[in-house]
């Protein structure tokens, strides 16, 4: 069994680069014998939303910044800035409403209200920007999460998405995608699997596009003037009965509001304040793992 395990992990990497050998994840040193789901991952949310500039309605009119821009960074900036964790809205754009080189046929990123969608460019684009960096940078692990599609377009994703990842799949690009959503870290560079991407929709277990799982602290509320407390946080993460099973992931939502523009929401919560989430991390860890 061992032989073979390190066979695949050989062959698995000679389309995509040379074996590898971890001493590092994103950065941090011993973290290579650790599962996915015991590290923790800065991220984004609706990480689209903007990283290409303007959205539009699919009327073709520009949509108004303040409740649908959450990113003012491109794709790349983001990953320079330390994100491993990209939350993108998807839709899609058939052959025969593809217009010009902005509105392209497939898979687009988009940010939904209750009752519109604000479109921005193709998932192949952001999936570009990530595989050039993950080529680039062989000692990193990036997730990806697709979430919230409109019903029109959720079959369509279905059915297609494999097809958009392909050269993830295949190894033709630079970084594969992991064969599990949860892997040891360091097995994951070994192989140059280091892109997890997990979707909700129902895909092909089969397929290396996992169903998404995980526990989140996401929560719809009126207009607020401070971040969530470290107890309140922790309260909502621990409570789901979920918590306290390894293969489902924790998600820490710092902070979530209407009846504010993103842009003055986002002034709520300052650098002053990262100490909650280490603390955030510690007290969840405490309380829903068991001691590594």
């Amino acid at each position: 069994w061992y032989q073979r395990r390190v066979r695949e992990a050989v062959v698995s990497t000679q389309s995509t680069g040379s074996a590898r050998t971890c001493t590092k994840v994103n950065g941090i040193s011993g973290a290579c014998g650790l599962h996915l789901n015991y590290f923790t991952l800065a991220g984004t949310h609706n990480s689209a939303s903007g990283a290409f500039g303007q959205l539009y309605w699919w009327s073709g009119g520009a949509v108004p910044s303040c409740f649908y821009r959450n990113q003012d960074l491109s794709i790349t900036d983001q990953l320079a800035q330390g994100i491993r964790y990209f939350d993108f809205d998807i839709a899609h754009i058939n052959h025969s409403q593809a217009d010009g080189d902005w509105w392209e046929e497939g898979i687009v990123l988009v940010h939904c209200g209750a009752s519109d969608c604000a479109y921005t460019r193709s998932l192949r684009r952001a999936m570009s920007e990530i595989e050039n960096y993950l080529g680039s940078h062989r000692d990193e692990v990036v997730v990806v999460r697709m979430k919230d599609h409109p019903e029109e377009s959720r079959s369509y994703i279905r059915d297609n998405l494999a097809r958009e990842l392909s050269r993830f799949i295949t190894g033709s690009g630079k970084v594969k995608l992991s064969r599990t959503d949860n892997p040891v870290l360091g097995e994951a560079i070994e192989r140059n699997e280091r892109l997890v991407v997990t979707v909700n929709g129902g895909f092909n277990p089969r397929r290396p596009i996992h169903s998404l799982r995980q526990v989140e602290s996401y929560k719809m509320e009126g207009g607020t003037d401070a971040c969530f407390s470290v107890n309140e946080m922790v309260h909502r993460l621990t409570s789901d009965p979920r918590a306290k099973y390894d293969y489902y992931p924790l998600q820490v939502d710092w902070y979530h509001a209407f009846g504010l523009c993103l842009w003055d929401l986002a002034g709520l919560c300052d650098g002053t304040e990262l100490h909650k989430l280490i603390e955030i991390n510690r007290e969840v860890v405490k309380v829903t793992r068991r001691p590594i």
